[in-house]
């Protein structure tokens, strides 16, 4: 019957892959899904860049005539790669699509590079993750379009598509490319402007496409310690525990210290529904049989990558988890992988215990005297020749032969100067002598000449009254929301500011920790959606140092109020 079944899997494939038989079949005795989807973030986006060049590249067009859609003969969906195969007389045309549609972007990344070649495959490695495999009979079209773009490098063929500058589309055209072949008998195809609907990529099986089951995985992440990471991650897995999950609590980091537990709280010794393992040998709480510690190995210390992100993937589809839990959390402290954890997760939490206070009403201004204008663009003036100063040995030693030609020549700085850096400040005054006559005319010299005994008089009387006026005034309406907005989006900057950000539901959801009142922290939620933040409706209580029975079971009870929160938002 099994043999059965995999033929029947089988042949359901290759209707969405049109792959060779034997591989087909490999493929489906290898995965448990009959059409894997991209394990992480950098795989989807990947194919969905790819998609993006190959419809703007094609346009509109009859497979028939192009042996295939999109110039693709088949594909091959794997969890952590996609096999992509050519049609010979396009083969050319969409090996060059590829390369523009992963050529060096912006940010600065590589472009598409090649990893590895094995025996049967050329390995193409994305820039943010993600791998693409070529036939080996590819290689000489992959030559050929290599030397065509550094010759003549051409634009990315998806800047025309429409759908493709929304990020939030990503995951659907990640789905379709995989199952390009279901378009190969249409008699036009064109995704310039739109990605097909649900009803076109379920195909002639959907029955066989829906997984009976897979741990629905939860990220607790930060970019920051002292937010409760491990506190949250640990309570909210024993609490999906009491709800009659099987939980599989997942400890990332290394060399933490201290032993796993939710404030000192010891974990239950016997929950037939909850294990709790980690990276370090001897640390496992509650182990799982056949898994052992370093399951997820760093490709170089500290390393946080796509390599990571891929590994954590392919652990989550081992039988001894995949078949034993139906939920995985992962405690991803700063040290724990946690760009890693973020990209593989279906929902991804971080605690916000530090949140800033809400900004007074009235603040205090300067009025700048027009001397003090000018002492206030000398003084930002300074601060950008001091962040563009030398970075080498060899510009240190030229930058402090002119201060002693200088000294040499103006004079020595004074031994009763306050300012430790008066001659490098004369020096700068020097060098910007001509820019600030231009800009400042007959105000320059004097200000010039009294830049310095003004910053030695603000050294010693806390301001000059020369430089301005201190004004006190009370913020609108609109400027107290502005500030309240601006300071909210540095805080939580402070929580994710080296987390991948994305958008629809793999967008992080925060969750406060705080004693604050329910009129403010309402104002927070609304600067949070202002900004494009989620805020978690559970607010957990920030104990302090109390961690009595009482304060225990009050953040006990918001633990499983989360937890009630996250099964809501997790894929059913």
């Amino acid at each position: 019957m099994a043999t059965t079944s995999n033929q029947r899997r089988t042949r359901a494939r290759r209707l969405y892959t049109g792959e060779p038989h034997a591989l087909a079949l490999d493929e489906v005795r290898r995965h448990r899904d009959v059409l894997p989807s991209a394990s992480t973030d950098g795989q989807r986006d990947l194919e969905a860049r790819v998609l993006a060049a190959l419809a703007g590249e094609f346009g509109v067009h009859r497979p028939h005539d192009q042996g295939g859609p999109f110039g693709l003969a088949w594909v091959g969906p794997r969890e952590d790669s996609l096999i992509l195969a050519a049609a010979a007389a396009q083969r050319e045309r969409v090996v060059r699509c590829l390369l523009r549609a992963v050529a060096a972007d912006v940010h600065g990344a590589s472009g598409l590079g090649q990893h590895k070649t094995t025996g049967q495959w050329i390995a193409l490695a994305g820039p943010a993750g993600g791998t693409l495999l070529l036939p080996r009979d590819h290689g000489p079209a992959l030559l050929s379009a290599r030397a065509d773009q550094s010759g003549r490098p051409g634009n990315n063929p998806a800047q025309d598509v429409l759908w493709a500058r929304t990020p939030d589309r990503r995951e659907r055209a990640s789905t379709v490319l995989r199952r390009i072949r279901l378009f190969a008998d249409h008699d036009t195809v064109d995704f310039h402007t739109a990605l097909p609907d649900d009803a076109d990529i379920a195909g002639p099986r959907p029955e066989l496409l829906v997984r009976p089951r897979r741990p629905r995985v939860i990220a607790v992440v930060n970019s920051k310690g002292g937010h409760g990471c491990s506190s949250l991650a640990a309570g909210l897995a024993q609490a999906l525990s009491a709800q009659g999950h099987r939980v599989l609590y997942l400890l990332t980091s290394r060399g933490v210290p201290g032993g796993l537990g939710l404030q000192g709280h010891p974990w239950p010794e016997a929950d037939p529904g909850l294990a709790a393992v980690s990276q370090e040998p001897d640390r496992h709480v509650l182990a799982v049989p056949g898994l052992g510690h370093a399951f997820v190995r760093c490709s170089a210390p500290g390393a946080d990558g796509p390599d990571e992100a891929r590994q954590l993937a392919l652990l989550l589809r081992r039988p001894a988890i995949d078949r034993a839990f139906s939920h995985v959390v992962i405690d991803a402290s700063p040290t724990g992988l946690p760009r890693a954890a973020a990209s593989t997760a279906d929902l991804t939490l971080a605690p916000w215990r530090h949140m800033p206070r809400p900004p007074g009403r009235d603040i205090t201004e300067v009025r700048l005297t027009p001397q003090g204008e000018v002492w206030a663009w000398i003084e930002g003036a300074y601060r950008d020749f001091e962040n563009s100063g030398p970075t080498t040995l060899e510009d240190y030693a030229a930058y402090e032969q002119r201060l002693a030609q200088f000294a040499r020549e103006h004079g020595a700085q004074a031994a009763d100067d306050e300012l430790e850096d008066t001659l490098a400040r004369r020096l700068f005054l020097s060098d910007t002598d001509e820019a600030g006559r231009q800009r400042w005319g007959a105000r320059w010299e004097p200000a010039r000449d009294g830049w310095i005994a003004h910053l030695r008089n603000q050294n010693a009387t806390g301001w000059d009254e020369a430089a301005g006026a201190r004004v006190t005034r009370t913020l609108s309406d609109q400027e107290w929301e502005a500030a309240l907005r601006s300071r909210v989006a540095k805080a939580a900057d402070e929580v994710l500011w080296d987390l991948p950000i994305s958008t629809g539901r793999h967008r992080p959801w925060l969750v406060p920790t705080t004693r604050m009142p329910a009129d403010v922290l309402r104002l927070f939620r609304q600067a949070c959606a202002a900004q494009g933040l989620r805020l978690s409706s559970t607010v957990l209580p920030d104990l302090g140092n109390a961690v009595g029975p009482a304060s225990l079971a009050r953040w006990e009870d918001a633990a499983r109020q989360l937890a009630d929160e996250a099964h809501t938002q997790l894929p059913q």
